[in-house]
């Protein structure tokens, strides 16, 4: 029981602490925040789970490989979010090509095809 509350705990600690980041990127806009960050976790985890749901050949090997896999990419691409923001308008965008002229919801269909690939490789 004790377990629980101090856990609660914590997480609320780091959601408060999460607040400053959320505030600094996509203009403070919590709803674009969510599906961006939302676009970068969630494709691998749904591939592995379609593809173990609709491909008799789909094994552990291949899910883990491609979860792990698609993941570190899409955190990747998080992570070069939060380093390059966007600017302002009007403000020329420095931005590398990947980050700048890649719209974060194309790089989920981009990620989940490549977590796709990724598994039937491994499998």
């Amino acid at each position: 029981m004790i377990v629980g509350r101090v856990f609660v705990c914590v997480m609320v600690g780091i959601s408060i602490l999460w607040v400053p980041i959320i505030q600094s990127s996509q203009g403070a806009q919590l709803f674009v925040y969510i599906q961006v960050i939302s676009s970068y976790l969630q494709p691998p985890v749904t591939v592995v789970f379609v593809m173990g749901i609709f491909w008799k050949r789909a094994n552990g090997q291949g899910a883990f490989g491609a979860l792990v896999i698609g993941i570190v990419v899409g955190l990747i691409r998080m992570t070069l979010d939060f380093i390059y923001p966007e600017p302002a308008c009007g403000e020329p965008d420095t931005r590398p090509v990947i980050i700048g002229n890649f719209h974060y919801l194309y790089f989920a269909i981009f990620l989940a095809g490549f977590t796709l690939i990724v598994q039937v490789i491994i499998t």
